[in-house]
C-alpha cells in the first residue's frame, strides 16, 4: 500500500493475547471510573462498548482476526491499539488516509524528540546522523548535560514501524526522567530496564549504550546487548567490546559498566546494526570492518564531518539497494 509502511508481526501467541487482554481489562476499569466524573459522555460510552466488544472476541477465540478476510491483524498494530479489527488490506483508502496522517504526525513527534545537532560543551562536542527506514524509526538517540558530565545514548528497539517508535518515545521518556536522579549508571540502566520490561510485551527489547564522559576524558558506559562502540583516536581506532543483555529481556537483568580514557581530540562512535548491516545489490553488508575503514584516520575531523563521511561511504556501498533499517550514529569528541 502505498505511503503505508508498516511492519508485519507473525500471528499472536498465547502470551500475547494474555498481554493484550490485560490491557484492555484495564482500560475498561479506567472507562468505568471515568464514567461518573463526566457523566453521560457519548465518547466514554463508545470507547467502553467498544472494549466489551473486544473482550467478548477473546471468550469466542476470534481476537485478532480481521473482521473482512479472517486472517490475523498484523500484532504491530494489536499493539498500537487493541481495538483494531480490520488488516491492512481490508482498510477503506479513506482509512488508510487517515493513518497516513496519524503516521506523519508521528514521525513529526518523533523528530521533536532528537538531540539538537552539532551541539557542544566545556569539554566536549557531539553530532548524529538519523534516517529512518520507513517514515517512523525505531532508533533511539539522545544527549543529556548532567551535573557538569554529558550523558549518551544510542539503541536499537525490536521491530519497526508505529510500534518501535512508540517504545523509542517510551525509551526517551525514561532516560530523561532517571538521568536526574544521579544513580550509578548501571543502577540507572537495571532500573530503566524494570520499566520498560514492566511496560512491554514479553517479544519486545531494545539493545542500547548508555553511557557519560567528564571533563577529565573519563568514560563510563552499559552496553545492553548493543553494538560495541568505537573510538577513534591518537593509537588508532578501537572497539570498546563489552556485553550485557537487551533491555526487556527480563525484569531483574543486572548490568556491569565497562570505563575507557579517552585523550584530547579522540572521539566515540556509537551506531545501530542498520549500518553495519546495509546491504549492496549482491546481499553483501558493509560490516564492521569498513566501517573502520570509514573513521580511520579522521582524528582531526569535527563530529559533522565525521558522520557525513561514514554516512556517503554507506550510501555509495548501497548503491541502488532498498534500505533495509533504521540507521543512526553519534559522534561524540573529547577537547581537553
Amino acid at each position: 500500500m502505498e505511503g503505508v509502511q508498516m511492519g508485519y508481526a507473525a500471528p499472536a501467541s498465547a502470551e500475547f493475547d494474555a498481554v493484550l487482554r490485560e490491557q484492555l481489562l484495564e482500560r475498561r476499569e479506567r472507562l468505568q471510573d471515568a464514567g461518573p466524573l463526566t457523566g453521560a459522555d457519548p465518547d466514554l460510552s463508545r470507547l467502553l462498548n467498544e472494549v466489551d466488544a473486544a473482550l467478548a472476541r477473546f471468550e469466542k477465540g476470534t481476537y485478532g482476526l480481521c473482521d473482512v478476510c479472517h486472517d490475523p491483524i498484523e500484532a504491530e498494530r494489536l499493539i498500537a491499539d487493541p481495538l483494531v479489527r480490520l488488516c491492512l488490506g481490508d482498510l477503506t483508502q479513506k482509512e488508510l488516509d487517515r493513518m497516513q496522517d496519524d503516521l506523519q504526525l508521528a514521525a513529526e513527534i518523533q523528530k521533536g524528540l532528537l538531540p539538537k545537532t552539532a551541539v557542544s560543551g566545556e569539554f566536549w562536542s557531539v553530532d548524529f546522523a538519523y534516517q529512518p527506514a520507513g517514515i517512523v524509526s525505531g532508533d533511539y538517540v539522545d544527549v543529556i548535560r548532567q551535573n557538569g558530565d554529558v550523558y549518551f545514548i544510542l539503541g536499537d528497539v525490536s521491530g519497526k514501524g508505529m510500534g518501535a517508535s512508540i517504545l523509542m518515545s517510551n525509551l526517551h521518556a525514561m532516560f530523561r526522567a532517571l538521568i536526574p536522579l544521579d544513580l550509578p549508571l548501571c543502577d540507572l540502566v537495571k532500573r530503566a530496564n524494570s520499566l520498560f520490561c514492566e511496560s512491554t510485551l514479553a517479544n519486545q527489547y531494545a539493545t542500547l549504550i548508555c553511557g557519560k564522559l567528564n571533563a577529565k576524558g573519563e568514560l563510563e558506559f552499559c552496553n545492553a546487548g548493543h553494538l560495541p562502540p568505537i573510538i577513534v583516536g591518537r593509537s588508532g581506532t578501537v572497539q570498546l567490546e563489552s556485553a550485557g543483555l537487551p533491555l526487556g529481556m527480563f525484569c531483574d537483568s543486572s548490568f556491569a559498566a565497562s570505563c575507557a580514557k579517552l585523550e584530547s581530540g579522540d572521539t566515540l562512535l556509537l551506531f545501530s546494526d542498520g549500518v553495519t548491516e546495509a546491504n549492496n545489490g549482491a546481499e553483501e553488508e558493509f560490516g564492521i570492518s569498513r566501517l573502520i575503514n570509514a573513521v580511520d584516520g579522521s582524528l582531526d575531523s569535527g563530529p559533522s564531518e565525521l558522520l557525513t563521511n561514514c554516512v556517503k561511504m554507506i550510501g555509495e556501498f548501497r548503491g541502488n539497494a532498498m534500505r533495509n533499517d533504521d540507521l543512526t550514529m553519534m559522534a561524540l569528541k573529547y577537547m581537553n
